[in-house]
């Protein structure tokens, strides 16, 4: 039996789910503009194990959305479970953020890009096939009508994360494409970690840290 927290705080999204054996049990999500993710955390974790009759020693594994995102919002997580982890000896399980999102598509294609919007009109970007093996690995590209036109075919699906992006991707875009808004959540992230802690992929606490993508607008 697997029984895993999963967290994830890379945006202004502040969501955890707790699943037995890659199968959900409980789940929290809210969204939060002023990232009070800390606050969220603790309690919703506290009612979450609390429901379940649990404490954070009965768990086999952490596991979090390791970015790119928002600075703040990855600290925080990484602060909260890497202090769940510590005390009992918990595996920490580590999910890139971009693979999450392209993780919430219901119907996978052989080239799905998923797309996160930082500042402007840079987006952190990676390319996953049908099995989610990273096709593009993340990075951070200023994308304008040009670079998604050479990108993208009939067979690609783009997966944003707000309606912001949806928007700004649909008007760049003169070619027939799948274009999805979704969220990136905790519940997306059921699977990948069962599969993680199946395969015995687990991260090193004391040196892991959240996945920050050099920024080329940024000396």
């Amino acid at each position: 039996m697997s029984l895993i927290l999963n967290l994830e705080t890379s945006s202004k999204n502040c969501s955890v789910s707790l699943s037995s054996n890659g199968e959900l049990v409980s789940h929290f999500e809210m969204e939060d503009d002023k990232y009070r993710h800390s606050e969220l955390l603790t309690s919703s974790i506290q009612d979450i194990l609390s429901a379940n009759n649990l404490n954070t020693k009965d768990l086999d594994a952490i596991s979090i959305g390791v970015g790119p995102g928002s600075f703040t919002g990855l600290r925080i997580g990484f602060s909260v479970a890497k202090g769940l982890c510590y005390p009992n000896k918990t595996k920490l399980i580590g999910i890139p953020t971009l693979k999450i999102l392209a993780n919430s598509l219901e119907s996978k294609t052989d080239n799905i890009i998923s797309l996160i919007s930082d500042k402007g009109n840079y987006f952190y970007l990676s390319k996953y096939n049908f099995k989610l093996e990273e096709l593009i690995p993340p990075k951070i590209e200023l994308i304008d009508e040009k670079f998604l036109n050479n990108l993208v075919d009939a067979s690609t699906t783009i997966v944003v994360n707000s309606e912001s992006s949806y928007l700004y991707i649909k008007e760049l875009l003169n070619k027939k494409f799948n274009l999805i808004k979704s969220q990136i959540s905790s519940s997306n992230m059921i699977d990948l970690s069962y599969i993680s802690f199946k395969n015995n992929i687990f991260e090193d606490l004391a040196y892991t840290e959240p996945m920050y993508v050099k920024k080329p607008y940024v000396s």
